[in-house]
């Protein structure tokens, strides 16, 4: 009975903390002509959350920089209570630009 209530009980929060990739995109274009973007993605409730959210804006940025990208500026939550779950709403976010292709000289 004990091992039925922990595996109930379990379920659900692993289920949460391996939920499919969810990020939210902006972008911004800056006076000298230079794209900024923006990608957000919420912190679950496990321990290993910032890894996954990390990963998650990592293999976005890849599909939106493919030379490349630099991480202008990260926006993370500051935590409290370090031994207690994040708040549910806690977001990583990602200020990111393109690097310039680089440039092959042509073959002879």
């Amino acid at each position: 009975m004990k091992t039925t209530v922990i595996a109930l009980l379990a379920i659900p929060l692993l289920a949460a903390c391996a939920g499919p990739p969810d990020y939210e995109q902006t972008s911004q274009k800056l006076n000298d002509g230079a794209t900024h973007y923006f990608i957000k993605t919420k912190l679950g409730p496990c321990p290993t959350s910032r890894d996954w959210a990390v990963r998650t804006l990592a293999k976005r940025a890849n599909e939106i920089c493919k030379s490349g990208y630099i991480l202008v500026n990260e926006q993370a939550p500051i935590l409290l209570n370090q031994m207690g779950p994040p708040p549910k709403d806690t977001k990583l976010l990602w200020q990111i630009k393109c690097k310039e292709a680089e440039q092959r000289p042509p073959l002879k």
